[in-house]
This record gives structure tokens, C-alpha cells and sequence, in this order.
């Protein structure tokens, strides 16, 4: 009001308004350095432990501003089996090996996988890391296998797409893993991308993919191996195939879907990647980098 600009002039010679105190922070400076070194000591700790280890008075929403204003978001954390020493020995010689094959030469392996899908997923946990950093085994949360209702499959990818899946009833043994084998990937294989019988057949490090019968019969079908690491599913294009069907998977409401309703729903999504242009070559392109990134990172799980 007029009286109140004239009362403000004659008193403290000002025609505007007063200057006002910023808003005061909640937190010092030292109680912003502890929140940050709380979240660095323990990546997995949650904004309501460090307020409650830290004896705080502030809200949740404060302890993740100051984390966020230093690169540190809260974010699901990757899920990686722990590798040993010697897990990452052996990754490391594969790859080298590998290093220097081109796209072309990768063409010719045919990489194939098992995997189950569920109605109920892994419960990830989340965590704070910076930016480019999902990989890095500090930020990595380890799962073990759990039994659950499930379907579990067998499928193929070759440079030119997709091939058959298959669905493993009961639980998959030696003598039903080689039939799938002759039945399913050596017709697929001769009546498309190899008439000739030329190609390279991938399976990982399994008991059941190195028995003695599944041995035998792979001589008998002169079907030549690439020698597989241990722990090598991050360089199994097939597993992106996978991560890709369950994220859409996850978006469905599958839970408490009988097995038959789920196999359905697997089917769909692996028949729908198979009519994407392009998916194949994509990951086979991404091949030699993959190859490079692993020996960058010492045979640990690398950023693909």
C-alpha cells in the first residue's frame, strides 16, 4: 500500500521491498559430506538408513537432493553372477582369442541358450552410483537361482534371425537336450542360413551341454563347438533376445497365469522379435566390441 512504501521510505530510506534471507539450508555443508560418504561406503543403503545412521531431523527427499546434486542417483541395480578369479581368467583368454574376428566371422556361430521365464520376476534392489556405471561390481546386486513356476525354453539366433524355440517339459536332461538338438537345430539349420553344414554351434559350459552323450552325439552330427568361459552369457547375443521378451513380458498381467497362458505369452514375444528387421545383425555388429570391452575390463562383465 501507499502507507506502507511512505512508512518504509522515511524509516529505512527504501522504496522497494525489504531484501529477504535466502531459504535456509537444512543440512551443513559437513552433514552433506557425511550423507555422500554414507551412500559411497555403502552403495545399497537406503535415504531412510542414512537418516537414521546419521541422526538426521530432514526429510527423505533432502538426504537424495544432496545425493543427486554429486552425480548420485537412486536406480534398480544390475543383476550379474559373481565371477571368481578364475571365472575371469578364462573370459579373458576367450576373449583374446576372439579379438581381432570380424562381424563376418561371427556370422558363422550359431548361438543357442535355455531360459525360463516367469510369472514373478527377480525382486531388484535399488542403488546409488553415478552415471555410466551400472556394471561396476560395486554397484552390481548378486542373485541366485530360485525355484518358481515357470516355462522353460530352448531357442536359436543366427546373423539372419531368429530360429525355432522350443519348450522343455519337466526338467531338461542329456538325452532330451541332444534330440532337441538333432530334431530342432540341425533341420533348421540345413533347410536355411547353412545348406552346407558349415557353421559354428555355441552352447555354454552346462553339465548337461558337456555330458558324455551330448558329446557323442554332437561328433555324430559333425557339428563343430566353440569352446565356451565359464560365466559367458554377457557375451551371448542370445541373452539380449531374452532380456528383451521378458521386459515386455513384465508389462503383461501374468501373475498367477497357468504354464500354458505363460508359454502362449512367450511364444508371442519371441514370434514378434522375429518379425523385427535388423535385430540379428545388430547384435552380431555388436560382437567385436563386446570382445574388446571384456579385455578392457580385465575378463570381468563389461558395459555392452
Amino acid at each position: 500500500s501507499v502507507t506502507r512504501i511512505v512508512r518504509a521510505f522515511l524509516q529505512e530510506a527504501r522504496i522497494g521491498d525489504a531484501a529477504r534471507d535466502g531459504r535456509r539450508r537444512r543440512t551443513t555443508e559437513e552433514e552433506d559430506r557425511l550423507i555422500v560418504a554414507a551412500a559411497c561406503c555403502d552403495p545399497f543403503i537406503t535415504a531412510k538408513e542414512i537418516r537414521q545412521e546419521l541422526g538426521l531431523q530432514i526429510s527423505l527427499t533432502t538426504i537424495r537432493e544432496r545425493l543427486r546434486s554429486v552425480g548420485l542417483r537412486s536406480r534398480m541395480s544390475c543383476q550379474r553372477p559373481l565371477l571368481t578369479r578364475q571365472n575371469k581368467t578364462l573370459r579373458l583368454e576367450f576373449v583374446t582369442r576372439h579379438l581381432f574376428w570380424t562381424t563376418e566371422e561371427w556370422m558363422n556361430v550359431v548361438f543357442t541358450d535355455e531360459s525360463t521365464f516367469s510369472s514373478k520376476w527377480d525382486q531388484q534392489r535399488r542403488v546409488w552410483r553415478p552415471d555410466c556405471a551400472r556394471f561396476e561390481p560395486e554397484y552390481t546386486q548378486h542373485v541366485a537361482a530360485s525355484d518358481r513356476r515357470s516355462v522353460n525354453v530352448w531357442g536359436v539366433i543366427t546373423y539372419h534371425g531368429l530360429g525355432p524355440l522350443i519348450r522343455i517339459d519337466g526338467a531338461l536332461t542329456a538325452s532330451a537336450y541332444a534330440d532337441i538338438l538333432e530334431r530342432n537345430l540341425i533341420p533348421f539349420i540345413l533347410d536355411g542360413p547353412f545348406p552346407d553344414g558349415c557353421f559354428i554351434f555355441q552352447h555354454d559350459r552346462s553339465p548337461i551341454h558337456t555330458s558324455r552323450m551330448v558329446r557323442q552325439r554332437l561328433e555324430e552330427l559333425c557339428i563343430q563347438e566353440l569352446p565356451w568361459p565359464p560365466k559367458g552369457a554377457d557375451f551371448n547375443i542370445i541373452e539380449n533376445v531374452w532380456g528383451l521378451m521378458k521386459q515386455q513380458l513384465a508389462r503383461r498381467q501374468l501373475h498367477g497365469a497357468s504354464q500354458d497362458l505363460l508359454w502362449e505369452a512367450v511364444q508371442e514375444e519371441w514370434t514378434r522379435l522375429q518379425g523385427l528387421p535388423g535385430i540379428a545383425s545388430t547384435l552380431y555388429a555388436s560382437l567385436p566390441a563386446r570382445a574388446r570391452n571384456v579385455v578392457m575390463a580385465g575378463g570381468a562383465f563389461a558395459r555392452h
